[in-house]
């Protein structure tokens, strides 16, 4: 009986020859005889012919592998080059982050090459700093202004008008507001109502916001004051610029109080509907301005002056304005000694103070 075995190569050379096992009984042999020898294995396929060692003096092969050398083939070797939909969109949103985050202020630069214009109008400097300055816009109250940079907000007006404002609304679930604390605020703002600021008096009231460098004394800071005023009260009742910063400065330091108060410069300015200045020049001109107030455009009065006690001489930069009874005061001010490093932002900022229309 013959067998086909197969080897591990595939081929089918192996012979076996063994007689055939007819009955599990012809297994027992009787003593003396031998169990037929097996012919020996034949394989008759060839082994694979052994690789060609490298002649003398030359390299190995590296090696099935990509070239690192050659980014296209390390690219094809691990798969295929990125579609053009998906390396357009990983663009864009790298650069949307970019411009949002403002990384390595590559926002800043790009809206400040027009001088800060488009910022200003679209007011994208109020979350991106450009040309060194953010913009404060007080929608309450309706204002607007910018101010250093790397100035902070005041937290103790923002916290105190937190609390005003849940107070108003009754507070929120579990808020134990301070009694005593919102019963004084809420005389003083019935005080206030009963008893508006006059001509040349201004009454003492909390400013609105508030900005200074961190960790100063807060002498050198700009803020914005709202105080309510006589119905009817104008800038112009109070006279020319001149004249309305002389009876201001009186109010500020009086006789007898220790205190001098110079007036540096006063001018005026008067913004259109879009912002333009129109500025008048005439008699003629102011009194068509004052008839006009409020129409074709906001006045604003400005006036420099400076203010020395016995322990502080400060440098001052106002800015006065009035809507529907309402008087609206911006202040600039730093230590005299630091006044020549201050006074550009410090003016920058002043004359970028306007009502909201």
């Amino acid at each position: 009986m013959m067998f086909e075995l197969r080897s591990p190569c595939g081929c089918s050379g192996y012979v076996i020859r063994q007689p055939a096992i007819r009955h599990p009984s012809m297994l027992l042999l009787p003593q003396g005889k031998r169990t037929p020898r097996m012919s020996p294995i034949i394989c008759l396929a060839a082994p694979p012919d052994p690789p060609d060692a490298p002649a003398a003096g030359s390299d190995s092969s590296p090696g099935p592998g990509p070239s690192l050398l050659d980014p296209v083939q390390t690219i094809t070797w691990g798969g295929t080059l990125p579609s053009t939909r998906r390396a357009v969109l990983g663009g864009l949103g790298g650069v949307a982050i970019s411009l949002g985050g403002n990384l390595g202020g590559v926002s800043s630069w790009l809206l400040g090459l027009d001088g800060g214009q488009l910022a200003g109008r679209l007011r994208a400097d109020v979350l991106v700093p450009v040309r060194g300055a953010k913009r404060c816009v007080e929608s309450k109250h309706g204002f607007e202004f910018t101010y250093p940079a790397s100035w902070l907000a005041d937290q103790t007006l923002a916290n105190r008008a937190a609390r005003r404002a849940e107070a108003e609304r009754g507070g929120p679930p579990g808020l134990n507001l301070d009694p005593l604390d919102d019963y004084e605020w809420r005389q003083q703002r019935q005080r206030r109502r009963r008893r508006p600021a006059s001509v040349g008096k201004v009454a003492a009231v909390e400013p609105v916001v508030a900005f200074g460098p961190p960790a100063t004394t807060g002498e050198e800071n700009v803020s914005v004051i709202v105080a309510p005023i006589t119905p009817g009260f104008t800038l112009r009742s109070m006279g020319d610029p001149r004249v309305a910063g002389e009876r201001l400065l009186a109010s500020l330091a009086p006789e007898g109080s220790g205190l001098v108060a110079s007036l540096l410069g006063a001018e005026e300015r008067t913004l259109g509907q879009l912002g333009d200045p129109r500025v008048g020049s005439t008699e003629q001109q102011q009194g068509q301005q004052q008839e006009q107030e409020g129409q074709q455009g906001q006045l604003y009065y400005t006036l420099e002056y400076t203010v020395q006690g016995p322990r502080f001489f400060r440098h001052n930069l106002s800015v006065y304005t009035t809507r529907k009874d309402m008087l609206y005061t911006f202040n600039a001010q730093c230590p005299e000694a630091r006044w020549q490093e201050d006074a550009a932002v410090l003016r920058a900022s002043a004359a970028s103070f306007r009502l909201l229309l």
